[in-house]
């Protein structure tokens, strides 16, 4: 697929001649046109990177559809200053930039030209078991969600999608342009009260609901304000544990839908329990069905991997989660596979200690890290961060019997994981609540 994909994109979004927040994307004095018109004086050509830094909502889907006019390629990110770490993080942090006032910044004096061809959007991977990585993802994998945010949801052109989680973040990326490229008006609001969504619901207004499960939390806990409620909705970006999905259908008389994906491919299952089923283009590597194992994925639309590797877009792509297929075809999440952790040079046996933390009592979930010493950074210690109510010395007895070649961690006891906006751990705080415990 040639470059010229991008711009096809976007076309086909103004062709539908949807809204956007209630307004149609190139309205006349809309902030679309004002955007193309900045960016081409910014220099912006086709295949460069554009950094969108801060913007939330509508702001975020009009300056995509900008950049993609321009055949140039969108990169999110949060108004707080992304990981700088290596050099494909700063290589695009130096491109073109729109801010949060949609001002635009040329790219930096003397940065090396680079152009994307097949690359639809970047998005930052969650880091949540690593430093966030730039994603790439190409314009066929973005039709690819589309299609099956279409058929999962029954997408249809006039619905209205309400879509109350952060754009910057591929999820609710993938369901915004999902339901664009599906003729459908979406409602990207920034989350501020359950109560102001509900009611949207309530009152017909919103016809499909796109939400995180914490999200979801807080709507099953609202008054029912009118007798309409959603067609379709469903919960990306985390589990949605059995209680949720039986308030969330007893709130708004509709099943909570799961959905499943990743920054690096989109969104790939969808259904009514567990993770779903892969939606069209996707199939299932490993493991077999009826068996256990990390999940690897075939897609139709080639993996373009992360920015700055130099290697062909993969076919395949293990995602590290270790998955339980069953014979229904049905997938259940498990655990996040976790790599091997490496202590002042020496690779350790993490998985024995997390064993041994998981069978005491009272302990809901545990998260290992290696982290340097801040006086000393050439030495690493070994950290347990223990959600639940476990007592520190429990947790103490039981690693003292851990065998001799496995270290014994610094425990760090909390009552409840920190969480992104996303419903995943987050990594940054849990090395704050680290920090603070050990001074």
């Amino acid at each position: 697929m040639n470059s010229q994909g991008r711009q096809d994109l976007v076309t086909r979004i103004l062709a539908h001649g949807v809204h956007v927040d209630g307004e149609h994307i190139n309205a006349a004095g809309s902030s679309y046109h004002l955007l193309r018109d900045r960016l081409e004086q910014a220099g912006v050509q086709p295949g460069n990177i554009v950094v969108l830094r801060g913007l939330q909502g509508r702001d975020l889907v009009v300056a995509t559809m900008a950049i993609w006019q321009l055949d140039a390629v969108p990169l999110p990110v949060p108004s707080q200053e992304p990981p700088q770490d290596n050099e494909a993080v700063q290589t695009c942090l130096d491109a073109c930039q729109v801010t949060e006032t949609l001002a635009v910044l040329p790219a930096a004096p003397g940065r090396r030209a680079i152009r994307l061809d097949t690359t639809a959007v970047l998005h930052l991977s969650s880091g949540s078991t690593d430093h966030p990585k730039i994603a790439r993802r190409g314009v066929a994998s973005v039709q690819q969600d589309a299609e099956g945010y279409r058929t999962g949801l029954g997408l249809v052109p006039g619905d209205r999608v309400a879509i109350p989680v952060p754009l910057v973040h591929s999820f609710g990326w993938g369901v915004t342009m999902g339901a664009l490229l599906s003729g459908c008006d979406v409602d990207v609001t920034p989350f501020v009260r359950a109560s102001t969504l509900a009611r949207k619901t309530d009152s017909g207004t919103v016809s499909v609901l796109a939400v995180t499960p914490p999200v979801a939390r807080l709507l099953v806990e609202t008054r029912q304000h009118g007798e309409s409620g959603p067609r379709a909705a469903m919960a990306g970006a985390g589990p949605v544990p059995d209680d949720l999905d039986e308030a969330f259908r007893k709130r708004f008389g509709i099943p909570l839908l799961r959905g499943y994906g990743s920054t690096e491919t989109g969104g790939t299952f969808f259904g009514d329990r567990g993770m779903g089923r892969p939606v069209p283009g996707v199939d299932i590597v490993a493991p077999s069905p009826g068996e256990r194992g990390e999940l690897i994925l075939q897609s139709s639309a080639p993996v373009e991997g992360y920015f700055g590797d130099e290697h062909a877009p993969l076919a395949q792509w293990p995602t590290g989660d270790i998955v339980r297929h069953d014979t229904d075809g049905c997938v259940h999440f498990e655990e996040r596979a976790r790599g091997p952790l490496r202590l002042n040079g020496r690779f350790i046996r993490a998985n024995v200690t997390e064993h041994i933390l998981r069978t005491v009592p009272g302990v809901t979930d545990v998260f290992l890290l290696i982290l340097p010493r801040s006086d000393s950074p050439e030495t690493e210690d070994f950290y347990a961060v223990v959600e639940g109510d476990a007592s520190e010395e429990n947790l103490l007895a039981s690693l003292a019997r851990s065998p001799a070649d496995v270290p014994v961690p610094r425990v760090v006891v909390c009552e409840r994981f920190p969480l992104t906006t996303l419903g995943k751990r987050d990594r940054g705080a849990l090395i704050e609540t680290i920090r603070k415990a050990s001074r």
